[in-house]
């Protein structure tokens, strides 16, 4: 299948997951699913920001340095109190940073820019009205739509949800995932090394991407070479779990037996390869809203599959507003010499070189070849190059 058309295939049959109330301590990370609107002003009365004296701005209206203001203070104001009297004329009451204005003031000034003894002070400058003020409704206006559906919460949204009294908001369920390794000459890390047998790498690749993404995920461990142990494993995550992911067992081998296990569950198999290299042999399949996305055993293919692909129906799936993958362009700070039929994505690190966002490619983009996804945080996409030349530009995905 064509590589756009998997993508948009895939994204449209999925659904956002249901809804849920969570306590503000465990909103990070997690998605709205609910606009978040403000039901007051932020801050609530106007506040000083600083520590000083609050009056009336007209009693400075003539002060200077050769002719000060001087005010009576009638009252200080500690932290987390209010004013007890109305500031009249001639007259400041000392207040803290975060205090509420006292009736009747409408200026601050700052305590070391004033003489104080004996109950007066003089300022010996001009003010304004509201110098040194914070007005209410400065951060937010009632009414103000903070953060909309699928907004990803982060601590600014935490933040003013807790300046709002609001203890829990409406997000997203967390998507169920479950994770497939496939293989008979697949070993788990506590197993002892057996000639012709590999470590499972691809469990602790996914296990980082996962939580990188902020993906929950059960591990349903290796399942050997054998079709009804296949059947059985899968039936068993399918069951619990919105999406599988596995690796391994979807090539043209005698061996793979992912795709014909699918079927037997009763799965409609939607996507059977997809024209992109690395990645190109996975198998999409789905049966009443639960999606199983199997990937190639090749590490880098499943990454690099499941960033490109899989990854925004998974957002989407999470309640995500903007799920799609997101492109931008780069110029490539070396080549890549082999010529790209279709499209090729290729591993590199990204930065920021004299203002222009550069993209220096992993010497080795070979499929399973692990060390270069070290320090490797973006995806260039190639399509139809005799070459990848340094200085050309391409499109772009962070990882």
């Amino acid at each position: 299948m064509e590589f756009n058309e998997a993508v948009k295939i895939l994204s449209d049959k999925v659904n956002k997951v249901d809804k849920e109330n969570v306590s503000i301590d465990s909103l990070f990370g997690r998605i709205l699913a609910e606009d978040l609107i403000s039901k007051e002003d932020v801050p609530s009365f106007n506040r000083s920001p600083l520590d000083g004296y609050c009056f009336n701005y007209e009693d400075t209206l003539d002060a200077n340095e050769n002719n000060p203001s001087i005010l009576d203070v009638i009252e200080v104001v500690p932290c987390g109190k209010v004013a007890t009297k109305k500031i009249g004329k001639m007259q400041a009451i000392k207040v803290l940073t975060g205090a509420k204005i006292p009736e009747g003031g409408n200026a601050v000034v700052k305590f070391e820019d004033v003489e104080e003894n004996d109950g007066k002070i003089k300022i010996f400058d001009k003010f304004e009205k509201n110098q040194n003020l914070i007005l209410s409704g400065e951060d937010v206006k009632k009414g103000t739509v903070l953060a909309k559906v699928g907004d990803v919460i982060d601590a600014g949204v935490v933040g003013l949800a807790a300046s709002l009294g609001i203890s829990s908001l409406c997000v997203y369920r967390k998507v169920k995932v479950g994770f497939i390794s496939t293989g008979s000459e697949v070993l788990e890390l506590d197993d002892k090394m057996v000639d012709g047998k590999i470590y499972n790498s691809n469990r602790y690749i996914f296990d980082a991407i996962f939580k990188k993404n902020n993906i929950d995920y059960k591990y349903y461990g290796v399942v050997d070479d054998d079709e009804d142990n296949t059947v059985k494993i899968f039936e068993r995550a399918i069951a619990a779990c919105d999406i599988v992911i596995s690796t391994g067992g979807v090539s043209v081998g005698d061996y793979d037996l992912v795709a014909s296990s699918l079927e037997k569950i009763g799965l409609n198999i939607f996507v059977d390869r997809i024209e992109m290299k690395p990645g190109m042999a996975c198998c999409f399949a789905e049966k009443n809203q639960k999606f199983v996305l199997a990937l190639s055993g090749n590490p880098m293919s499943s990454v690099t599959t499941f960033y490109a692909v899989c990854l925004p129906a998974i957002r989407k799936m999470m309640g995500y507003g903007k799920y799609e993958n997101q492109y931008f362009k780069v110029k490539l700070k070396n080549s890549f010499s082999k010529r790209i039929n279709n499209i090729r994505f290729l591993r590199g690190k990204l930065s920021i070189e004299n203002g222009e966002a550069v993209v220096d490619l992993n010497l080795d983009q070979g499929n399973i070849v692990i060390k270069s996804l070290i320090d490797c945080n973006a995806m260039i996409k190639a399509e139809n190059v005799k070459e990848a030349k340094a200085g050309m530009s391409f499109d772009c995905m962070l990882l």
